[in-house]
C-alpha cells in the first residue's frame, strides 16, 4: 500500500514537473527541446517508480521530482524579477544617455536621480539630485525635502564612496555616469549585475536532467552489477555525468 501511495505521489509531481515545463515552452523561457528533455525525464522517473527497476526508485524520484517542482516556481520569480531588472536597466541608459546629451538639464537630473534611487542607487540618486538643485534652487521645494529624507536614509545605510564599474573593476566618482577606463556606462550594469542572465533557466533544467539520469544509473547498475564491473559502471557514470554538467555550464 505504500508503495502504491508513494507511486501515486511520484505520478503527480511528474505531472506538475511536465505542466511547468511545458508553460515554460509555450512562453519561450525554456526551447522546445529542454522542455521535451525534463518532460522524458520525469516520466521515466515515473514509470521506473511503478516497475520498482532499482533499489530505492522511489524515494529518488520523489527527492528528483519535487525538488524539481519546488525550484522551478522560485526559478521562475527570479527570473521575472530579473526581467523587471532589465526593463531598469534600460530606463537608466536612456537616463544616462539623455544626461551626458545636457549634463545641465533640471529634468534629466531629477529622473536620473529617481531612477538611481528605484534601484537602491542611494548615493548616486543623493549627488544627482544635489546637482538638480543646483540648476533652480528657487523651482526645487519638494526635492529639497526629497533630499532631505535621502540623506537621512543613507546615515542608516552603508557608503561605498564611489560607483564601480562591473565590466572592468574600475572605481569611478559618485555622479560619474560612464567608466573612464573601459567607457561602459556604469549604472546600467550595476542594475543588471545583481541578477542571473535567464539563460539560468536553461542551464538548469539540463542540469538537472542530466544529475537525474546519472543518479538513476547509478542506483540501477549498483543493483544489476557486482564486483569490478559495479566500479567501473558506477565510475563511469559519476565521469559521464560530471562532464556533460561541466560542459553544460561552461556552454552558459
Amino acid at each position: 500500500m505504500e508503495h502504491v501511495l508513494g507511486v501515486m505521489l511520484v505520478w503527480l509531481l511528474a505531472a506538475g514537473w511536465i505542466f511547468l515545463l511545458v508553460s515554460w515552452a509555450i512562453t519561450g523561457d525554456v526551447s522546445v527541446a529542454e522542455a521535451t528533455l525534463g518532460s522524458v525525464v520525469a516520466l521515466l522517473l515515473a514509470s521506473a517508480s511503478a516497475q520498482r527497476a532499482f533499489p530505492h526508485v522511489v524515494p529518488f524520484s520523489l527527492v528528483m521530482l519535487g525538488g524539481g517542482a519546488i525550484a522551478l516556481p522560485m526559478l521562475r520569480a527570479y527570473l521575472n524579477r530579473a526581467a523587471h531588472a532589465q526593463m531598469d536597466a534600460e530606463l537608466i541608459e536612456r537616463a544616462c544617455l539623455a544626461y551626458e546629451f545636457d549634463p545641465k538639464n533640471y529634468g534629466v537630473l531629477i529622473n536620473l536621480a529617481e531612477v538611481c534611487y528605484k534601484n537602491g542607487l542611494l548615493e548616486q540618486a543623493i549627488r544627482h539630485l544635489e546637482r538638480a538643485i543646483q540648476q533652480a534652487p528657487i523651482l526645487a521645494a519638494n526635492e529639497k525635502r526629497r533630499l532631505l529624507m535621502w540623506q537621512d536614509e543613507l546615515q542608516h545605510s552603508p557608503r561605498q564612496g564611489y560607483t564601480p564599474c562591473l565590466h572592468c573593476g574600475a572605481r569611478a566618482a559618485i555622479d560619474a555616469v560612464r567608466c573612464s577606463r573601459c567607457n561602459h556606462l556604469l549604472l546600467p550594469l550595476l542594475v543588471q549585475g545583481r541578477w542571473v542572465p535567464r539563460r539560468l533557466a536553461h542551464t538548469a533544467i539540463k542540469v538537472w536532467a542530466i544529475a537525474a539520469g546519472g543518479s538513476a544509473l547509478c542506483l540501477f547498475w549498483r543493483e544489476q552489477l557486482v564486483g569490478l564491473s559495479a566500479l567501473i559502471a558506477l565510475l563511469g557514470t559519476i565521469g559521464v555525468a560530471l562532464g556533460l554538467i561541466v560542459w553544460v555550464v561552461r556552454k552558459a
